[in-house]
């Protein structure tokens, strides 16, 4: 009987929440209502909230975009300027020279003093050296249009392009899966990236688009063969090949520096493709 009396105590309790549901479901109606409405009128605002970040970003955009072309216009100025004055500089060392040959052929000084043309061209080649310390930064477009690419390079001025760099946050480092990163550290990453990765690609870069005839170091042109009969590998797009990257340090790729290619590879740095028996890290960052 108590059992019984137990079930018949729970369903009276069920009948007496639904009847008091059913008296408040009116105002439950309501306030659902109300709560929708306050929804639709929240996300408009967050739509209007989105146009206007969207704008905003949009114009810095445009402004980093118009003060990088004015930076690249001017370091490409200043290497112009930079090149002519050690041309300048070269001439007149080249027009010094033959004055003191011909001082010396028109003089009695003993013949042992053939010597001082070569002196005194040394003095002035030292002054060509022309001292910065800030490298300079150009694109690879312009590069292809600089003089840079038709010149020897006896005493090449160092410079990086602007198209292979990039900045790791620590955001993006910490949305990397943590059995890909390991005991890696983000600064470690960073290393690789600035001191391994991006040097490979502008030391490629500089060689691949210099005319045939301003080669002349043997391993240099080497290079230059091997890199313009890959360029058809992955037309359009800038890569380098493990080989370039052991190039850079020296030795052959170890684990722990393949996975700090997969790991760039999982941020969008770089995009891996096969072409035949070639491995092409492709410079990916500029299409995120």
């Amino acid at each position: 009987m108590e059992e019984i009396q137990s079930t018949i105590n729970e369903k009276v309790a069920l009948i007496e929440n639904f009847i008091i549901l059913s008296l408040r479901r009116e105002k439950v109606h309501d306030g659902a209502n109300k709560l929708l409405k306050e929804a639709r009128a929240l996300q408009e605002l967050m739509d209007k909230v989105e146009k206007a970040v969207k704008k905003d970003l949009c114009k810095i955009d445009e402004d980093h975009r118009r003060l990088m072309t004015r930076m690249q216009k001017q370091q490409t100025a200043i290497l112009q300027y930079i090149l002519l004055e050690r041309q300048r500089k070269f001439e007149e060392a080249t027009t010094r020279e033959r004055e003191v040959h011909a001082a010396f052929n028109s003089s009695n000084v003993p013949r042992t003093a053939e010597k001082m043309p070569i002196s005194a061209l040394e003095k002035c080649m030292d002054r060509l050296n022309v001292h910065s310390t800030v490298t300079p930064k150009l694109t690879l477009s312009s590069y292809k249009e600089s003089p840079l690419v038709k010149q020897r390079q006896i005493n090449p001025i160092p410079f990086t392009f602007l198209d292979f760099e990039y900045h790791i946050t620590s955001e993006q480092f910490e949305s990397i899966p943590k059995y890909m990163r390991g005991r890696e550290s983000v600064d470690e990453l960073r290393g690789f990236l600035d001191n391994v990765v991006v040097p490979s690609f502008n030391k490629k870069y500089q060689l691949i688009h210099r005319q045939r005839s301003t080669v002349r170091n043997r391993h240099d042109l080497e290079l230059w063969k091997v890199y313009n009969q890959q360029a058809a590998y992955v037309p359009g797009r800038n890569f380098i090949t493990p080989g370039d990257i052991s190039q850079q340090i020296n030795k052959m790729l170890d684990k722990k520096q393949q996975n700090r290619i997969v790991m760039l590879r999982h941020l969008g740095v770089l995009q891996e493709q096969r072409v035949g028996q070639t491995v092409c890290y492709i410079w990916n960052a500029d299409s995120r």
